[in-house]
């Protein structure tokens, strides 16, 4: 028993002697490690933001050295504009307590026992600037969190922005439960793993012309990221975004709901040529109590050349700068405005040229709205090539820059019928009956319109108009004609169009002269 407890005692002895050596390799090491991140952060910062009108830098302030845990105070410095305005420059310093490895007691307080060489537990500083977010946020600071460097340089924690109530102006408030971000990052991030969670934010405005009240109300959203750089060094991967509902009102009038709310982007990479997928869904769209239907759009992008993306990333980079000089400089009293250097406009030419080259290929792959009887649905694909020259006039320069091109529209009688009635329902219509045959009626008479111009053909019980264009020809339907064929095809039906609602109207004006007469004679 005595030699248990002796093994047991000294087991302590070694952990305890093992985390004061490295609480002081830590605080030796702080300094340099520091150093490295924030020049790391400052790089990554500088080729991604100023394409987005910003620049953000990150500086060291101060670092108090103690045994166990040492205090440091950033510098964070914003300049530029996400909203078109002005370009403007804020300052956020952050407070730091770093506890220093292998066993910070905030994780041996969350049972996370594998060593770390520190975990920075770090929030904002409160300044006049930041005063209303403060007081938004009931005096906590309205950024905070946890973040652990292991000893593979990896990063693992949590960011958090308190929830807060405040009024933005006279007529905008807001009302935010808070947002929960944890992440996982490999060393040099070369790999981010993230997901996060938000209750609820509510915005309450006033409509700038009309007055009107509006409420906009977001609930239930999660985050789930998983992207690593690839051979281009862009982050890669796939990213959803969920709601479980989006609720918008104006006025009085009664709320629209958006249900199950779905937003995913997935980025790939193979040989030097990146590809990507962007689809947004909603599960259900409701009015007035009233399930109308659901929606669904989807992008792709094929073939880009990564290094050619790149550089036009770049040189957009460059004119987002002088774009915010100028807007600076008109601020000033000057209003020249810049033009792109030769070398840039040299720059802007090669990109396209070699992005062209690469034969990409841009598709909406699917716009489709759904109802409880049927879906209608939108396709367009083009894929691009690089011209002989771009001097070219333009019908040769658009014939030999699309080498492909394939359209589809499918409408179902049963949505239009579906929606039609609806429409009927809501306008306080309570006869079933009367309301099936209105819908009857009118979907009858779209879909004998559009097949009357032979722009569409009847398929089952869709109404569908199929386009592909390839080596200078069209096939329209099924039919096989030229470019101008197609063209002067497409004016003529659109003439036709117009002469039926002037017939119409020539008829229902035979009509009402018609009961003019029987009136007189009466």
């Amino acid at each position: 028993m005595k030699k248990i407890a002796g093994i047991a005692v000294g087991t302590i002895v070694a952990v305890a002697a093992v985390g004061t050596v490295g609480a002081w390799y830590t605080g030796n090491q702080l300094p340099s490690v520091l150093d490295n991140a924030i020049k790391q952060a400052n790089t990554e910062m500088s080729k991604s933001l100023p394409a987005m009108g910003l620049d953000v830098s990150v500086e060291l302030l101060s670092l108090d050295r103690e045994f166990f845990s040492s205090n440091a105070r950033y510098r964070v410095t914003f300049n530029g504009s996400l909203d078109g305005e002005a370009p403007q420059k804020l300052e956020w310093v952050v407070n730091d307590r770093i506890e220093h490895g292998p066993f910070p007691v905030s994780r041996l307080k969350a049972f996370k026992l594998m060593p770390v060489m520190a975990t920075s537990n770090y929030s904002l500083e409160q300044n006049p600037l930041l005063e209303k977010w403060f007081a938004a946020s009931k005096g906590v600071s309205p950024l905070e969190g946890q973040a652990s460097l292991g000893y593979d340089q990896s990063v693992e924690g949590t960011l958090r922005i308190n929830p807060l109530q405040t009024a933005l102006d006279d007529d905008t408030s807001v009302d935010f439960s808070g947002l929960v971000v944890d992440f996982d990052t490999a060393a040099g991030g070369k790999a981010v793993d993230a997901t996060g969670l938000m209750n609820s934010f509510k915005l309450s405005t006033k409509l700038p012309q009309s007055g009107e009240p509006m409420v906009i109300e977001f609930q239930g959203l999660t985050l789930d990221s998983k992207t690593a750089k690839g051979a281009s060094e862009l982050y890669l991967g796939t990213n959803v975004v969920k709601l479980q509902t989006v609720q918008i009102q104006v006025g009085e009038g009664a709320p629209v709901l958006l249900k199950d709310f779905v937003q995913r982007d997935d980025t790939s990479e193979a040989d030097g040529k990146l590809a990507a997928r962007y689809s947004y869904d909603i599960g259900m769209i409701s009015y007035q109590g009233h399930d109308i239907g659901g929606s669904q759009l989807v992008w792709t992008l094929k073939n880009l050349d990564a290094g050619a993306l790149q550089s036009l990333i770049g040189v957009y980079s460059d004119i987002i700068k002088s774009t915010g000089q100028l807007q600076q400089a008109s601020l000033e009293g000057e209003s020249e405005l810049p033009e792109l250097s030769e070398a840039q406009q040299a720059q802007l030419m090669v990109d396209v040229e070699k992005l062209l080259a690469g034969k990409p290929g841009i598709a909406l792959e699917k716009l489709a709205f759904k109802t409880a009887n049927g879906e209608s649905s939108l396709s367009l694909s083009v894929d691009l090539n690089k011209p002989e020259s771009f001097e070219l006039p333009p019908p040769e320069l658009a014939k030999q820059m699309i080498t492909q091109l394939d359209a589809k529209v499918s409408v179902s009688k049963a949505m239009i019928g579906d929606v039609i009635g609806l429409q009927a329902t809501l306008g306080g219509e309570t006869d079933k009956e009367a309301v099936a045959q209105q819908a009857s009626m009118m979907t009858e008479m779209a879909s004998g319109m559009a097949l009357s111009t032979e722009l569409a053909k009847l398929e089952g019980d869709s109404i569908v108009s199929t386009l592909h264009y390839a080596d200078d020809k069209v096939d329209f339907n099924g039919k096989q004609m030229t470019v101008e064929e197609f063209v002067a095809m497409a004016f003529a039906s659109g003439a036709g169009l117009g002469g039926m609602g002037d017939e119409e109207q020539s008829i229902e004006g035979l009509e009402l002269e018609e009961e003019s007469d029987e009136a007189y004679a009466e």
